[in-house]
């Protein structure tokens, strides 16, 4: 009879395990309490005069409260030229920020908002001088729209502005670390 109820019994735990599991993949996202991961690419612009837009990369993870409202933990970096100075060189921001993200539900369409603060931390390499970085903190405001073409993945598109005050280099003090960055990307929920 015990021989009898085991396979019975492990069938039936299967069977329920996966009804469970495909219960939870048709849940809608977002969601209270689900997590997403991202990546994007773009173009970032500086709004320092002596610095020449460039190529911008970040990944974020994000944490749903509710279905609405998120915290996003964002990784970036980006690389521009200096110019119309007495050298040449580059400098590379790299940024850790923190935000809360709204979206609004529109079908396959989510468009959102996103505001938080941030480190941002700028490395530079510059002609004739030794290699140098400064590091601040700052605030970034925008928004986007998250496309969904299955169930939990998405493409997106963002614009921010990260507002950052003036940095030096071994050289010089640019007036303005601040920047906006156009972005595209792919992002998952789970």
């Amino acid at each position: 009879m015990r021989v009898r109820f085991v396979p019975v019994a492990l069938a039936l735990a299967l069977s329920l395990s996966v009804d469970i599991t495909h219960a939870a993949a048709q849940q809608r996202a977002p969601a209270k309490d689900m997590w997403a991961v991202g990546g994007s690419i773009g173009v970032s612009v500086p709004t320092d005069p002596c610095l020449d837009r460039g190529f911008d990369i970040s990944g974020n993870i994000e944490r749903y409260l509710t279905s609405r409202v998120s915290v996003r933990g964002q990784v970036g970096s980006a690389w521009w030229d200096i110019v119309g100075r007495h050298f040449t060189g580059t400098v590379n921001p790299i940024f850790l920020d923190g935000n809360v993200v709204y979206n609004w539900e529109g079908g396959k369409w989510h468009p959102y908002v996103t505001g938080g603060v941030g480190l941002y931390h700028y490395r530079s390499d510059e002609s004739l001088a030794p290699k140098g970085s400064d590091t601040k903190f700052g605030g970034n405001v925008g928004g986007g729209i998250e496309y969904f073409y299955t169930r939990r993945s998405t493409v997106t598109g963002e614009g921010l502005y990260h507002a950052v005050g003036a940095f030096n280099t071994p050289l010089a003090t640019f007036n303005e670390g601040s920047s906006w960055t156009f972005t595209a990307g792919l992002k998952h929920y789970f």
